[in-house]
């Protein structure tokens, strides 16, 4: 079965910019996206908003240095597919979302989400909860990363580390409302 194939037989979702910054500082992305079954759109204002990802700095052990984002490679193998609002309704449906959120990504995610009925991915508790006002699936890191877990089965120690530059590099660790908030503490020794 090709990646095409696949694709188009998973459920279609669009990711905000939180979340992907989380995956990609996992520096299991790729990976990562590709175990939760969904086809991911990547709204053009949330590309805009995804400019530098934190990295462990070699030459200093215990610092970080920002490195810029390119996507370019996650867009030409097809596990992101840009996307846009189309029409008169996503437009307008961007347009109320902004006046509720500072980040025009979590805007355009909800307002395509919306109309398109596609899951979305998102770990900002306000998007989270407008999202399921408004009748949509969310998915947030913690499921993405479990996900992958259960389809890959890494060992612990990687593992660990993937949950652990997650919390370092990206600065996000889950709210105990969050679904598998405490399979992530476990794996990591705490709840």
């Amino acid at each position: 079965m090709t990646r095409k194939r696949r694709a188009s037989a998973a459920q279609p979702a669009v990711i905000d910019a939180c979340c992907l910054i989380d995956l990609l500082a996992s520096g299991q992305a790729e990976s990562i996206l590709g175990a939760t079954g969904h086809a991911w759109h990547l709204p053009g204002s949330v590309q805009a908003e995804v400019q530098y990802v934190r990295q462990h700095d070699p030459d200093n052990p215990g610092s970080y240095r920002n490195v810029p984002v390119d996507l370019t490679p996650f867009v030409g193998s097809g596990v992101l597919t840009p996307c846009q609002p189309d029409d008169a309704q996503e437009q307008a449906r961007y347009v109320h979302y902004a006046t509720l959120f500072r980040s025009d990504g979590e805007a355009m995610c909800l307002a395509l989400a919306e109309c398109r009925r596609w899951t979305v991915a998102t770990d900002d508790r306000r998007a989270i909860l407008v999202a399921r006002q408004t009748g949509l699936t969310v998915v947030s890191c913690p499921e993405m990363v479990k996900a992958w877990a259960d389809a890959t089965r890494p060992d612990a120690t990687s593992l660990v580390q993937v949950l652990n530059d997650i919390q370092t590099l990206s600065q996000f660790r889950p709210n105990p409302k969050m679904s598998d908030f405490k399979w992530w503490g476990n794996q990591l020794g705490s709840s």
